[in-house]
């Protein structure tokens, strides 16, 4: 592990300067975000796993909603 980490050292897509200043920004912020996701490379990881939950989530969205009890269908 420690040798791949080696490997992939200064070849990350973020700058260490940028990264302290969103962090500044986030905690001078009034309305915080519970998470906040930085870099390019985890925005659009989250953004593919978020498509994928969405596909995944309309192909089986009868499904999901039949395990409710009768009287609470609408």
């Amino acid at each position: 592990m420690r040798e791949l980490m080696s490997s992939a050292n200064h070849q990350q897509p973020g700058d260490p300067a940028r990264l302290a200043a969103a962090l500044l920004t986030l905690a001078d912020s009034d309305t915080p975000p519970v998470r906040l996701p930085l870099g390019s490379d985890t925005v659009a990881r989250i953004g593919q796993k978020n498509r994928l939950v969405e596909s995944e989530l309309a192909a089986w969205h009868a499904v999901a909603l039949s395990t409710d009890h009768d009287d609470l269908r609408k």
